[in-house]
């Protein structure tokens, strides 16, 4: 009896196995789908050059049934037909993974005339959308800025959705940003061989770039713009920034001289192409920027400039240098405290209690002076507006609300949905923090320059002191070798991440600022290991002997006074001293 019972519950286990494998095996090989993103042309090779066979529209999936080995198509199932549809058109359901590659063309041929799915018009564009672009423009030379179109173009190009634009005709070339519905782009060339259409696109260096056909709808007479075969295109311009600090003057009062170093302009391609291959395309929903100097050369590289982030807590460096601008004394044991706090666990009381130490009392004042600190020393991209959010009830009277007025700069304020009240870019926070290493050095730079009897080398240095003992184990302190010495400082809100750092290295020092920006939402995980891997190769191209083989992975502590205490248990004390000693 026992026997036959464990008989049948051996064969119900074993049933019980053979189902779960079933589903298990039928869910890891779920057919992939595609729906449109808006609509999508359906053709009868993977290319633009075949028959249209059908459109789809978004709303419906249909499932993958095989994809191009050598270009981004998909060839869908439908219900009466199969048809190409080119992959940026459409959002995938799924994995890729097991569908099948294959060529196969759909009882057609490619067409000598392939028929335009764009419809243009030859009535020159009259509608109400933003023109961004008109042409022609000559092509550019590097060395000069992208120079103003002159006369209106005979045809246009608007995204059917959104769309990327390319630094050259085809997915293999580097994306350089993206254009959306209800904006216009003059068309300067149609290459001749693969379809890809050259427009004007003034947020890219060169004021040109490349737009995949399929992807636009085209308004004016496309027969009357001119072909070309040109097929080198080179690499992606990065936007230098040259300047010098000349000692003993403010850097932008120096006289500006290119860079002709290959080994920084070989580490400023390696971190672009990082970045893009991370997602981070420059005008897009995603996109990051870094600047770095060589501080033995003054030398920089400056990667997608220009562009305004959240300062979130990086400003606080800013609020420490109006700080030991408006004291004249070394810090009390309470004032220490308070900045230490503020760099090390980024404390947005302790922060706001120093605001209104230099603000008299106000924080409104307090954050007044530090945009007017940073506008003295030339860095118009940074400031502050307003105290730091703490999120603190009010307690007792409402005080009476200050008025808030938006602070134009001259960078880009729309792109990543920056702070009103609080702004920075990584080049302003990285001259600051290369001034800060010369007058800590020896007196020189833009800080004793703009302020001669405000800030003197030994402020400088405690300075330093104070952020030398910020160590959170993530970002740039990842691509560091774990005896590195730095003195950095970093901040994150939920779209925005940064960190600045002063590397001092056997081979020579170096500054390092990076921002990153994601519309969506930012991981941490993701942010942290593509700042380590920027700082690693950063580090290696100034310490080629002695390099950082690969980043590490640590878990961020948490952050308190007494925790400040047991890492670095002289910090407060040292803050005090009549000197501190340069890190050197």
């Amino acid at each position: 009896m026992r026997q036959n019972a464990f008989s049948r519950l051996s064969l119900a286990f074993a049933v019980l196995m053979v189902a779960l494998f079933s589903l298990s095996a039928a869910s890891g090989q779920a057919q992939p789908e595609a729906e449109a993103i808006q609509r999508a042309n359906l053709r009868a090779g993977p290319g633009i050059d075949y028959p249209i066979v059908g459109e789809i529209t978004n709303g419906t999936r249909y499932p993958i049934i095989g994809q191009s080995a050598r270009f981004p198509w998909l060839l869908l199932q439908l219900s009466d037909r199969q048809g190409w549809v080119y992959k940026d058109l459409v959002n995938v359901t799924g994995s890729l993974v097991n569908v099948p590659y294959t060529e196969q063309l759909l009882n057609a041929r490619p067409s000598e005339a392939p028929p335009d799915s764009s419809a243009p018009s030859a009535t020159p564009f009259s509608g109400g959308a933003p023109i961004m672009g008109t042409a022609p423009v000559p092509v550019p030379d590097p060395t000069q800025e992208a120079p103003a179109p002159t006369v209106a173009a005979v045809a246009y190009v608007e995204a059917i959705s959104y769309a990327n634009v390319r630094f050259g005709p085809g997915t293999d070339f580097p994306p350089v940003g993206e254009i959306r519905q209800g904006e216009l782009y003059a068309i300067l060339r149609r290459h001749a061989t693969f379809p890809w259409l050259e427009i004007v696109y003034p947020n890219y260096v060169t004021g040109r770039a490349w737009v995949y056909r399929e992807t636009v709808t085209i308004t004016g007479d496309l027969n009357s713009v001119p072909l070309t075969d040109e097929r080198s295109f080179g690499s992606p311009i990065l936007t230098a920034t040259p300047p010098v600090i000349v000692t003993g003057q403010p850097f932008w009062a120096a006289t500006p001289r290119s860079t002709t170093n290959p080994t920084l302009g070989a580490l400023a391609e390696s971190i672009y192409a990082l970045l893009v291959s991370n997602g981070f395309v420059p005008f897009s929903n995603k996109q990051a920027s870094v600047f770095l100097m060589d501080l033995q050369t003054g030398e920089s590289i400056n990667i997608n400039p220009n562009v305004a982030y959240s300062g979130v807590s990086l400003t606080k460096v800013p609020l420490l240098v109006a700080f030991f601008r408006k004291t004249s004394s070394a810090p009390t044991l309470q004032q220490a405290r308070l900045m230490a706090e503020m760099i090390i666990c980024s404390e947005n009381l302790s922060s706001n209690a120093l605001l209104r130490i230099i603000g008299e009392g106000d924080e409104y004042r307090g954050a007044l002076y530090v945009t007017e600190t940073m506008q003295t020393l030339g860095l118009k991209n940074t400031f502050l507006a307003n105290s730091f959010f703490t999120g603190a009830a009010v307690v007792g009277a409402t005080p009476t609300p200050q008025p808030f007025v938006p602070v134009p700069i001259p960078a880009d304020q729309s792109r990543t949905n920056p702070d009103f009240s609080n702004q920075t870019t990584p080049e302003d926070l990285g001259w600051l923090l290369a001034n800060l290493y010369y007058c800590a050095r020896d007196g020189s730079g833009a800080l004793t320059a703009a302020f001669p009897r405000e800030i003197n080398d030994v402020e400088c240095r405690r300075m330093i002191r104070l952020l030398r003992a910020n160590r959170i184990n993530g970002l740039i302190e990842m691509g560091l070798p774990p005896e590195a010495l730095f003195a950095r400082k970093h901040g994150w809100a939920a779209e925005t991440h940064g960190d600045m750092a002063i590397v001092f290295t056997p081979q020579g020092d170096f500054v390092l600022t990076i921002m990153l920006f994601n519309r969506q939402w930012l991981q941490f995980d993701e942010s942290s290991a593509l700042m380590a891997e920027v700082a690693r190769q950063s580090y290696n191209t100034f310490n080629p002997e002695q390099p950082v083989s690969t980043t590490r992975v640590t878990s961020i502590p948490l952050c308190s006074f007494d925790a400040i205490n047991a890492l670095d248990p002289t910090l407060i004390a040292d803050l005090q001293l009549p000197d501190v000693a340069f890190p050197r």
